[in-house]
């Protein structure tokens, strides 16, 4: 398989990470923006609320069915979506 000039020459435009990010363009740890979308699930400040979440799913299943149905992966009867092999 060959590449082709417009294949090489969109390789050649992609910009360079700034060297204060990571590979993936994110910023370290400690050091990300507070705006929208910058939190991790893993940022401590996120854990007491994620462990609230979790024992919510936990203990009452009709919210747990709302949870994965909002997320395109159960359907109204408990079932996973083709999507997900069901």
């Amino acid at each position: 398989m060959t590449m082709t000039t417009a294949t090489k020459t969109a390789t050649k435009s992609r910009p360079k990470v700034l060297s204060s990010r990571n590979a993936v363009g994110l910023a370290p740890l400690g050091q990300a923006s507070t705006g929208p979308g910058a939190m991790r699930l893993s940022d401590p400040v996120l854990k007491p609320d994620i462990a609230k979440l979790k024992e919510k799913l936990r203990s009452d299943p009709a919210f747990a069915l709302k949870t994965l149905q909002s997320a395109g992966i159960a359907t109204a009867t408990g079932k996973l979506t083709k999507r997900f092999k069901g």
